[in-house]
């Protein structure tokens, strides 16, 4: 990547607004190409009893074939 790691910075020096940062994204179909979405199982007894808190699997990440614990999902290996 070049250049600053953060729009903000970008926004600061060349004075754009939010706005027209947004179109911009929105006509290079930014968001199109760059989000995705998926089902996420959340263990509320994990959380409320605070198991989450001492490193318990608490969010499962739904690939379709089996649930994933692992924050970057694409690295699990049930996902191969």
């Amino acid at each position: 990547m070049v250049g600053p790691p953060h729009s903000s910075s970008t926004q600061h020096y060349a004075k754009i607004t939010p706005t027209k940062l947004a179109k911009a994204y929105a006509d290079a179909d930014y968001f199109k190409r760059n989000v995705r979405t998926i089902e996420v199982l959340i263990d509320r007894g994990a959380v409320v009893s605070g198991a989450a808190s001492q490193g318990k699997p608490w969010r499962y990440n739904d690939l379709g074939h089996g649930y994933c614990t692992y924050d970057f999902f694409r690295q699990c290996r049930s996902h191969d």
